[in-house]
């Protein structure tokens, strides 16, 4: 597997999209620390977001560019013929389709991590290390890598399963807004004024748990979660994003190792 890795790693070097995900993350990074600042200027009664907000928020634009990223990178290898070659070349099905789920967990990773510098190097000047609750902090960066591997296992499942690029981006971005919406359909069910206070609308308690567990559960919902800063279950969420990277893992390999690839 070592050598599939290194391989992922040469094409992930080269993919232009993947560089245009650096830069957007660092832009983006870069956008709310300034736009707070000139804020902060212009209204100095203004509450000034903690910086633990921006590592949090990088997080996030990670877990999108996944869904864009995942189906043109691994549908790639299908219409290039690459998967075939591997197989032929004598590798394992588990070892092509568990270096890829690896390669786009290490993309969001990378590009979490290029805006977490540009915080550091931007937010730190303009406000001072002002981290607030630092071992919650800690919490939230472990739960968000977490996110983040949900994230690669659900749109590696997606794209592995489909041979042709252009259904398989698709079918990836089909999936994220789906999941988005649902997703955010139940934070406002979950929580009154989107995670401040538990909402009094479900009154019904197996519903409710129903609905917690959805929102722990699903990887949008972590992500609203993680950006917010306010996880619903700091104990549960990790867990539940290790089961669902195992379901998805293990459904996929399974699918993959039946799977034609003429």
């Amino acid at each position: 597997m070592r050598k599939l890795i290194f391989a992922n790693m040469t094409r992930l070097r080269k993919n232009k999209l993947f560089w245009a995900g650096i830069v957007i993350s660092m832009a983006y990074s870069a956008f709310l620390l300034i736009m707070n600042y000139l804020e902060m200027l212009i209204s100095p009664d203004a509450e000034i977001m903690p910086l633990n907000w921006y590592f949090l928020s990088a997080l996030s634009v990670a877990g999108i560019f996944c869904a864009v990223f995942c189906g043109l990178f691994i549908g790639t290898e299908y219409n290039d013929g690459t998967m075939r070659n591997k197989l032929i070349a004598g590798h394992k099905r588990t070892d092509i389709y568990l270096a890829n789920v690896i390669i786009i967990f290490l993309a969001e990773v990378i590009i979490s991590l290029v805006a977490c510098i540009v915080v550091l190097i931007i937010g730190i000047p303009l406000f001072g290390c002002h981290f607030v609750y630092p071992m919650r902090f800690a919490l939230n960066i472990f739960c968000g890598i977490l996110m983040l591997g949900d994230f690669a296992g659900v749109f590696s499942l997606i794209s592995m399963l489909s041979s042709n690029k252009a259904t398989s981006a698709t079918a990836c971005m089909i999936t994220y807004v789906l999941l988005f919406m649902i997703g955010n359909l139940l934070r406002v069910k979950v929580f009154s004024n989107y995670g401040m206070m538990p909402s009094v609308s479900a009154a019904d308690e197996s519903l409710r748990l129903v609905m917690e567990f959805l929102y722990d559960f699903l990887p949008t919902g972590q992500s609203f979660q993680i950006s917010s800063g306010v996880i619903l279950h700091p104990f549960r969420f990790p867990i539940y994003a290790i089961i669902n990277i195992g379901l998805t893992t293990v459904c996929g390999l399974a699918v993959f190792k039946k799977k034609d690839l003429k």
